[in-house]
């Protein structure tokens, strides 16, 4: 389909891709890793043809559709949500509307009409709509949703709409950006059966290492300038990785040991006149072995894996509770006398369907948004924390990274272990000498994470915080947060994050909370028996 050869791609001095050759063929469905910046969301663009190579080339098959879903968009659109789904397809709507011309001639007979047929059968114009629906609900639509303006909706469902789009036609090959980034939970896992059984051709890039172990059969790795691909799944890549490393730590244990026998050898004869061709000899070598060293890569978790946090302080067992709780927005009853409580040590994610009232009891919790009636009791000795990615106003704009760093860090902390916790969320180097307000949306949200991790307080609610991480700084989060010791209740659509951080599970439904006693995978088998249900908590009518 997709033929890559000698590619290269350098902004300035700086090199993205050099010399990069590889293909992309039929039925491989990909996933795409490498850390931020390395140039993944560009690697899309030149094989769309929307960037030019440095040098090299990509030859894209005659014919081939691509169907492209970005990080962001703006998703212009003057139909309906269903009506975009069904009548927004360019191939389609052509081919409907020279059917329907060649019926009001009356020759729905010819060889055209039936080669119209077939194409449309083809590009499953005939089940159009059961499919869009099914697709839609699937991604956490309703159906009152399907006759509303795409117009309207917000940023995060116009991108649902649009991926909803791109799972309905028959594409030859999909690109897809982070298709979990406006997603729920529900949504993700659903999108994650989805492409398990997807007969097509795709492109992901992901942050979430369960959703790519569970959906890909190849894996393009980039970094340093180059792409390698692997056969297999991200779990597949990951062991080759680690046995690869296994075998260079080998290399480079045997490799110093020579060069130490070597440079002894040197230091006691290099003044001994005998010895002098041996001596030529032997500097010979370790000129040959300087050449050629063994050179370890970089191992993501060395930069964090020996932190240990700040403990915190202990709390009550109470953590929080909520009593005959009621909320609401304009005509909708989010909740109505809910009773609800988080003990010491809980470490929970909220599961639900999208709009159940997720955000609205993590914000509950917080003490960040009003309650109508009823009660909102803090333990003892507890210091809450709220993560929202649209919560900013608790940066100062002039400093700089490191002050902003620095202004959350107990006193004891060094510099040295403020710009490791930095690293971990991506500023590096010079990017901590940017001014805050400079940062785009996605650095400050990485800003405002890291600084609760440098002084955490002991309750910690967190409002999907995986988005604009990469795998690695993921798994730097998820590593901070399982030797965390204090109290935390998140959201998040990252499975593998959910899976790893989580050991309780808290459902929300139609106004409810259900307390699941075991981890995410113990939810999920119950969850897919139907045997979760909301009886459990649910308030009087």
């Amino acid at each position: 389909m997709i033929t890559i050869t000698n590619l290269s791609k350098n902004y300035g001095k700086k090199t993205l891709f050099e010399k990069i050759s590889l293909g992309i063929n039929r039925g491989e469905k990909i996933g795409l890793i490498g850390p931020n910046g390395a140039g993944k969301s560009t690697f899309f663009s030149l094989i769309l043809g929307e960037l030019e190579p440095s040098s090299g080339d990509v030859q894209v098959l005659k014919n081939i559709h691509i169907g492209y879903l970005p990080q962001e968009s703006s998703f212009k659109s003057d139909k309906t949500v269903l009506s975009e789904l069904t009548e927004g397809d360019e191939r389609i709507m052509g081919l409907r509307k020279e059917k329907e011309a060649l019926e009001e001639k009356n020759d729905a007979g010819s060889k055209r009409y039936g080669d119209i047929l077939h194409h449309l059968e083809a590009l499953g114009f005939f089940e159009l709509e059961y499919k869009a629906k099914k697709i839609l609900m699937g991604l956490g639509f309703k159906e009152n949703d399907f006759n509303r303006p795409v117009a309207q909706l917000s940023g995060g469902w116009q991108m649902r709409v649009l991926l909803a789009k791109l799972l309905t036609y028959q594409y030859d090959l999909l690109l897809l950006d982070e298709p979990t980034n406006y997603l729920d939970l529900n949504a993700a896992l659903w999108l994650k059966d989805f492409l398990e059984d997807f007969d097509g051709t795709f492109i992901m890039i992901s942050h979430d290492k369960a959703f790519l172990t569970e959906v890909t059969n190849y894996t393009l790795i980039l970094e340093n300038g180059q792409i390698a691909k692997v056969k297999g799944n991200y779990e597949h890549y990951e062991q080759i990785k680690a046995e690869k490393r296994v075998y260079l730590e080998k290399q480079f244990k045997e490799q110093e040991k020579k060069r130490q026998q070597l440079e002894k050898f040197v230091g006691r004869f290099h003044a001994q006149p005998n010895k002098a061709a041996s001596v030529r000899a032997k500097r010979r070598v370790l000129e040959r072995i300087e050449e050629e060293a063994v050179a370890l890569p970089d191992d993501p978790r060395q930069s964090i894996g020996n932190f240990h946090f700040p403990a915190t302080r202990r709390s009550g067992y109470n953590v929080a509770r909520l009593e005959k709780v009621s909320k609401g927005y304009a005509d909708i009853q989010v909740y109505k006398d809910l009773d609800f409580e988080i003990t010491q040590g809980e470490k929970a994610v909220l599961a639900g369907e999208n709009g159940a009232g997720k955000s609205t009891l993590l914000k509950i919790l917080a003490g960040v948004v009003d309650i109508d009636s009823g009660g909102r009791v803090i333990g003892h000795n507890v210091d809450a924390g709220y993560f929202s990615q649209t919560r900013m106003d608790i940066l100062h704009p002039d400093n700089t990274v490191l002050q902003e760093a620095y202004s959350a860090a107990p006193g004891f902390m060094s510099e040295e272990t403020i710009r490791t916790i930095l690293g971990a969320f991506l500023f590096s180097g010079d990017d901590s000498d940017k001014k805050v307000k400079v940062l785009s949306g996605g650095e400050k949200s990485r800003l405002i994470l890291a600084k609760l991790l440098i002084n955490p307080p002991n309750f910690l609610l967190l409002d999907e915080p995986t988005t604009h991480l990469d795998v690695d700084a993921v798994d730097a989060l998820v590593r901070a947060l399982v030797e965390y010791e204090g109290t935390l209740v998140f959201i998040s659509h990252d499975i593998y994050f959910v899976r790893s951080v989580a050991n309780v599970v808290y459902e929300v439904k139609e106004g409810a909370v259900k307390k699941i006693h075991g981890n995410f995978d113990y939810y999920m088998e119950k969850r897919a028996k139907g045997e979760i249900l909301t009886e459990e908590k649910k308030p009087d009518a």
